[in-house]
């Protein structure tokens, strides 16, 4: 940058020119040994500063970008990203900035052993075939297979020397040795490799008395800086962008930030909200069927919208609130996301998966419409605008009337995706190395209202494995324009991914 240019940009705006609004970006990694800050580097220079459209600024150095030490990140090896202004859009009609802050989990689950690793593994291969999901039971038969490799191998470096001998394989009788030299090379290997991709799977998702500590770590670091995120008036929205086994991680604290953030959640019938939650109450009825028509999930879009604006809107926390009676995040992004395989990795069936989303365990969008109660039914029907039946048995809703506060509406714990948008990036695999076999689409388990993109259907089938390339710049430029469209920085409605 130039003296001339560095001037301009260390300028104060003129007394009472607008301000850019702010919005916060926290990234999740997945499965690995990822160092700090290199998944976040690499994704802002994918999804901001190479995109030529939102750095359209007129500014000098418009894809600029700054990285800055901030507390809120929680370590000393992580720093904040800042950028320039954007372009202006109907949501940002002076250009937003944004910050892009990484949520590093990778140091809190180390040290997975291999007995824990192998524990897991033999808990995946002992299925029934029939408790198998088609779609990642070519994964399953390689796994097998790769166990029976080495257990074969092992099993021949035992022979005796007279047993090569009787088999015709006299030759191997002194080089036996050979084998067993095979077999712990590769073992050692697989050792490694294992529990440097796979040992933070078993750390993470399995509720073992070893592992609580180190799930309860990862969850309390990103709880706070969600928190963090929320307070003062700093940023207008957040955007949160997993992979891989991160939006497992993601999911988990959507539904715990949502579960304890209580003021959000609560809308009076006299509130400007109260219109907002009933167009979202009827939009929610009719996608909740099977296969719904694109315009009701496009209605049911428009309402998630309107009800999360709204409760952004809200004046924050000051001192005679005890609490934040606002909701900032407005967009979740999973890519190459181990949630579409939730009955193989997280529940024991796909009953099991069914029963934990009734129990209000698993968030889904739309969220879980509740039976009313007479009582409660009636209350509904006294609104004249919350949508129900003619009767308590045929009606449901979404929210409550808490008993203290009967003009009160309040979204049950388990409704983060009342408010925030789904969308999820998965790559169709073919033959488990082509594409990625580790993501695919979450709306079959978690709600017809997850909007699923599948690269293959944009760009045909992949050559290579692809769950590490979301978001890599290469010659084949169509997911990073689906990246940038659903992260959506200019919040745009819909964000052009339907």
């Amino acid at each position: 940058m130039s003296d001339s240019d560095a001037s301009k940009a260390a300028q104060p705006a003129p007394a009472g020119a607008a301000q850019a609004a702010k919005q916060a970006v926290v990234v999740i990694h997945g499965m690995g040994e990822q160092r700090p800050m290199d998944t976040i580097k690499a994704f802002v220079r994918a999804v901001r500063e190479t995109d030529a459209v939102i750095t359209a600024n007129k500014l000098p150095h418009p894809s600029q970008i700054w990285s800055k030490p901030d507390p809120r990140t929680g370590s000393l090896e992580l720093r904040r990203i800042t950028t320039r202004e954007s372009v202006a859009s109907a949501a940002f009609p002076h250009g937003v900035r944004t910050d892009f802050y990484e949520l590093y989990w990778a140091d809190l689950t180390a040290g997975s052993s291999w007995e824990e690793l192998t524990g897991w593994v033999r808990g995946l291969l002992f299925r029934p075939l029939s408790r198998v999901p088609p779609d990642v039971r070519s994964a399953w038969i390689v796994l097998w297979i790769a166990t029976l490799v080495v257990i074969a191998i092992a099993a021949l470096a035992v022979l005796p020397a007279d047993a090569w001998r009787k088999i015709g394989a006299p030759w191997l009788a002194d080089w036996h040795w050979l084998l067993a030299f095979v077999a712990l090379a590769f073992g050692r290997w697989l050792h490694k490799a294992a529990t440097a991709s796979f040992g933070r799977v078993v750390r993470y998702t399995r509720a073992d008395p070893n592992n609580i500590a180190a799930r309860q770590a990862v969850r309390e670091r990103g709880l706070k800086l969600l928190s963090a995120l929320h307070e003062g008036d700093h940023y207008k929205r957040i955007i949160i962008v997993s992979h891989s086994l991160g939006t497992m991680l993601a999911h988990d604290l959507l539904s715990y930030c949502w579960a304890q953030r209580d003021a959000p959640r609560r809308i009076a019938e006299t509130s400007p909200e109260f219109d907002a939650l009933c167009e979202l109450e009827s939009a929610a009825a009719a996608v909740d069927r099977p296969d719904p028509p694109a315009a009701a999930l496009d209605q049911y879009y428009a309402a998630q919208r309107r009800l999360r604006v709204a409760l952004a809107a809200r004046a924050p926390k000051d001192p005679q609130h005890a609490s934040d009676p606002r909701w900032l995040i407005t967009d979740f992004v999973t890519l190459g996301s181990p949630l579409a395989h939730a009955e193989f990795l997280i529940a024991a069936s796909a009953e099991d998966l069914a029963r934990r989303k009734f129990e209000r365990e698993l968030p889904q969008s739309p969220p879980l419409r509740e039976d009313l109660d007479p009582k409660v039914f009636q209350l509904a029907r006294a609104t004249h605008k919350l949508p129900v039946g003619p009767s308590f048995e045929t009606s449901k809703l979404i929210s409550f009337p808490p008993p203290s506060s009967p003009h009160v509406w309040e979204l049950h714990h388990a409704a983060p995706f009342a408010v925030v948008r789904w969308t999820n990036i998965y790559d169709s695999a073919s033959l488990v190395f082509r594409g990625d076999i580790i993501g695919g689409p979450v709306a079959s388990a978690f709600g017809p209202a997850v909007i699923d993109i599948d690269l293959k259907s944009l760009r045909g089938q992949s050559r290579s494995f692809t769950h590490t390339k979301y978001w890599a710049i290469d010659a084949e430029p169509i997911h990073i324009d689906v990246l940038r469209s659903a992260v959506n920085l200019l919040d745009k409605p819909l964000g052009g991914v339907r």
